[in-house]
């Protein structure tokens, strides 16, 4: 089941830049709101936790936040969001 031509005709009428379908993917989403949020879909588990890091497997690799006063909020079986000053953010295998 994907997404039609006119699913995205529905979703832009109503003012909405994604679809609900788009978060269904085999892909990681990761979106930064200035430095101090971070949401994330596509989690597989927290590596590391700690107030200045946040290590995060993803499907495809790790992604690690560095800051200060860092906090996991909104956390589900596969999203989380990050709070906090994000000074960095790396990724690896």
């Amino acid at each position: 089941m994907g997404k039609t031509k006119q699913d995205d005709n529905i979703y832009a009428k109503a003012g909405l830049r994604f679809s609900p379908l788009d978060f269904i993917s085999k892909e990681s989403f990761i979106e930064l709101r200035s430095n101090r949020e971070a949401m994330i879909e596509g989690s597989k588990g927290v590596l590391e936790y700690s107030e200045t890091t946040i290590r995060i497997a993803l499907r495809e690799f790790v992604v690690s936040f560095s800051g200060r006063n860092l906090k996991l909020k909104c956390i589900s079986p596969t999203s989380l969001t990050i709070e906090g000053a994000i000074l960095s953010v790396e990724f690896s295998d």
